[in-house]
């Protein structure tokens, strides 16, 4: 490859690099476009400040009566949790229940650990709560692994940080995290495809 085509490939390589990179940026949700529908539960991805809070906000206001917190250390137990997230259950309605989540380490254990407390519980719809710039990764891969009729509804906690070198690397590895993860997810389902057309002859 001469130089002249290696800069060529790298400017067409680095325009979609970027012009995907704006178009997540532009797909980040900046407002919750349901807060009103119940739903059987409500799913909470550890990590960012606010989620598990959320979580049992909506529980209380009867927007779901059984709540997965998916993500927790191993050591860590309920009154340990409520401690350090700093969130006081006031009057618990009795059909409410909260179960803590241990088998995930990242978006795709979460999602997994998901479908096993859907199954479980017979859920036939979800709120889906964690940070708005994480929610199109969770989407993908919850989409991907629940039953096609289980109904997500997405509820982002909405981050709008100053935008500085720290906000750049966080939502640039965040895109990255995307990309990789789609591919994984459409080489699977090709995959799955293959074998099942094989299997039918």
């Amino acid at each position: 490859m001469t130089l002249k085509n290696w800069r060529l490939w790298s400017f067409v390589l680095l325009t979609l690099w970027l012009g995907g990179f704006l178009l997540f940026i532009s797909k980040i949700p900046q407002e919750v476009s349901d807060t009103t529908t119940p739903t059987d539960g409500i799913v909470v991805l550890t990590g960012r400040k606010g989620r598990v809070q959320l979580g049992f906000q909506l529980v209380q206001q009867g927007l779901g009566k059984k709540l997965l917190i998916s993500g927790v250390h191993p050591t860590v137990k309920m009154p340990t949790l409520l401690s350090r997230q700093h969130v006081e259950v006031l009057n618990p309605a009795p059909e409410t229940s909260t179960e803590l989540g241990y088998q995930a380490k990242n978006t795709l254990g979460n999602a997994k650990e998901a479908v096993l407390w859907v199954e479980q519980n017979q859920i036939q719809s979800l709120r889906l709560v964690t940070t708005n710039y994480h929610m199109i990764r969770s989407l993908l891969h919850f989409q991907y692994y629940l039953p096609a009729s289980i109904h997500v509804i997405p509820h982002p906690i909405i981050e709008k940080p100053e935008w500085n070198l720290k906000t750049l690397a966080l939502l640039i590895g965040e895109y990255h995290k995307l990309l990789r993860d789609y591919v994984r997810l459409k080489r699977l389902s090709i995959i799955q495809n293959l074998n099942y057309n094989e299997a039918k002859f």
